[in-house]
């Protein structure tokens, strides 16, 4: 199941996770190898087991550690945590706030919402332009019905990036949560006219004006 940001909407295509290819990353092969043996059980509590099978770890030739972190983020897999951790503990400190955003996918995946909005603000905290924080923690916040807090969110994200799309795209969900058609109409537009592969935001138009 995919994290809420674009599962709740089907528009995945036009939101891709930001991946930060780590350059100089030395210990990437022992983490993963480290890790591939710690296999917990996704979504519990359970202490690591050891799996022997490799299916669920990519070619470290294919795959850096950032786009391993995505997957296990939005598998569920209990990993996460432990690559999260060593990276934001590199004594390169090249990590960012990605481990963050990965995290807090994680966390939205197990369906532990406190922690996954904790991590996505401390995603922004660390990097107030990662835009798609902001739209994870809005989407998170308008399924538990806090359409207010939600709207808040997105405000700050459009004074952060105007021309964002899905920014205007989730300004429109909210709006039509609330029942304001006329708002979420145009946010729909102006969705529409800054990615017109928006498709979604097309047939929203269309129902809205039926």
């Amino acid at each position: 199941m995919q994290s809420y940001l674009w599962g709740m909407v089907l528009v995945s295509a036009h939101c891709k996770r930001f991946l930060h290819p780590l350059s100089g990353f030395l210990i990437v092969g022992l983490l993963l190898s480290y890790l591939s043996s710690c296999k917990g059980k996704p979504g519990t509590d359970s202490n690591l087991q050891k799996d022997n099978s490799i299916d669920s770890i990519q070619p470290r030739a294919v795959l850096s550690v950032y786009d391993q972190a995505l997957l296990w983020a939005e598998q569920g897999d209990l990993r996460v945590i432990k690559l999260c951790d060593s990276l934001l503990t590199a004594p390169d400190k090249q990590a960012d706030a990605s481990p963050y955003y990965y995290l807090g996918i994680y966390y939205a995946e197990i369906k532990d919402t406190a922690n996954a909005l904790a991590n996505f603000d401390k995603t922004i905290v660390a990097d107030y332009t990662f835009l798609e924080a902001y739209i994870e923690k809005a989407a998170l916040l308008l399924a538990q019905k806090k359409s207010a807090a939600a709207r808040k969110e997105l405000e700050l994200l459009r004074a952060v990036a105007p021309s964002y799309a899905p920014c205007h795209y989730w300004i429109a969900k909210v709006a039509v949560f609330e029942q304001k058609n006329d708002l979420a109409l145009l946010h729909y537009k102006l969705a529409l006219s800054l990615d017109s592969t928006l498709q979604e935001a097309r047939e929203a138009i269309l129902e809205l004006e039926k």
